[in-house]
């Protein structure tokens, strides 16, 4: 049935644990996924895309507060990774230390190839609402590779991924 396959952004449900960089400056954000291709791309075992249907590629709406976004990742084996900042400016990031960046405004889209670090930031002073799309690649899902130096960070918080690619918890923080 069609109604399956409709996600109304009213009736969505996000979640601003989808990944290990929540607790880290320049990680706070929003997910709500849409839908998902093979095991799709967040670390929260409890998130679930909208229309459960299979896809061939993994897509979000993320609301960004101020000061909030994603610090340095990839996606290895997925392809691209297109951002669309849908209501403000957003800034883009990439580099192997996040040495580059420019600043996409109101719905212009950045497609950054497999294998390049990136991330992204609101510098504005209100929530920016963004569409991310991220390719199944050849592999039909998706995963993220983090930066050794956020995992490190997140480590200290607490939270780290478990040999599943997941998020889990310490009982006490370092």
């Amino acid at each position: 049935q069609l109604e399956q396959r409709i996600a109304r952004y009213h009736d969505l449900s996000g979640t601003t644990t989808a990944f290990v960089d929540s607790r880290l400056p320049g990680g706070q954000k929003q997910n709500f996924k849409l839908v998902a291709a093979g095991k799709g791309v967040f670390e929260n075992p409890d998130m679930r895309p909208a229309i459960a249907a299979a896809h061939n590629i993994n897509m979000s709406w993320v609301l960004i507060p101020p000061g909030g976004g994603s610090n340095l990742h990839d996606h290895p084996g997925s392809g691209a990774e297109l951002f669309i900042p849908v209501d403000g400016p957003l800034t883009i990031y990439w580099g192997e230390t996040g040495e580059q960046e420019t600043v996409l405004q109101q719905f212009d889209c950045v497609s950054i190839p497999e294998g390049l670090m990136r991330g992204f930031r609101n510098d504005s002073d209100r929530a920016v609402l963004m569409l991310a799309i991220v390719d199944g690649g050849a592999s039909g899902g998706g995963s993220v590779r983090w930066h050794p130096s956020v995992l490190e960070r997140a480590a200290k918080t607490g939270v780290y991924l478990d040999a599943n690619g997941k998020l889990a918890q310490q009982a006490s923080p370092q």
